[in-house]
């Protein structure tokens, strides 16, 4: 089922189809609310807070197209105000690539557990709508137009928080890691957070 007929289907109060949306999108929303929260209990939070809001307001979606950015618009917002709420009790957790996609493109610094720590605690330092351009622009693969739809600004704004949020990680990250390497670890791919 394509996502559009799934999306109506929804929309019409069928719940397998439901769970197959969620099914597509629960990994990467998790992965995404991690990023966000820094926090494994929290990220489930916002993700069950993210679909059961979902679940309810979904039949007001007039575009099915714009499913994705509707979406993640309630999870950022979510995932917001949820961190923000315990922001000084939430540890750095470990993120675990399942995938083994990075092995070929990455020297050996980086599969060293070290190093992913200091590039998650350089993210957890930038403000929430940094970070958050940062995490939807790299982590989910989306466009300028796309994030400013999310976080409802222009795009020019976008471009000017995603600039300066790669300001801020090449200058906390310092001449020891490849500024790029954040790019490399979260441009399109899924990750999943360890127990």
């Amino acid at each position: 089922m394509d996502n559009t007929t799934l999306i109506k289907s929804c929309q019409q109060g069928n719940l397998e189809s439901f769970e197959e949306l969620y099914k597509d999108y629960s990994k990467n929303a998790l992965g995404t609310a991690y990023l966000i929260a820094g926090h494994k209990g929290i990220a489930e939070d916002i993700v069950q807070e993210a679909f059961f809001q979902c679940y309810r307001k979904i039949k007001n979606l007039r575009d099915t197209n714009a499913f994705d950015v509707w979406f993640y618009k309630l999870l950022v917002r979510i995932a917001w105000k949820m961190s923000s709420k315990y922001k000084h009790t939430v540890p750095i957790e470990e993120i675990s690539y399942k995938n083994t996609w990075w092995k070929e493109s990455l020297d050996a610094e980086l599969e060293s557990r070290e190093t992913r720590i200091v590039i998650h605690e350089a993210i957890e330092k930038l403000s929430p709508p940094l970070k958050s351009v940062i995490i939807l622009y790299y982590f989910n693969d989306m466009t300028i137009k796309q994030i400013s739809r999310i976080l409802s600004c222009v795009q020019g704004t976008v471009k000017s928080r995603l600039h300066n949020a790669k300001k801020i990680l090449e200058k906390e990250l310092g001449k020891d890691i490849d500024k790029n390497i954040y790019k490399t670890i979260y441009k399109g791919k899924e990750c999943s957070i360890d127990d």
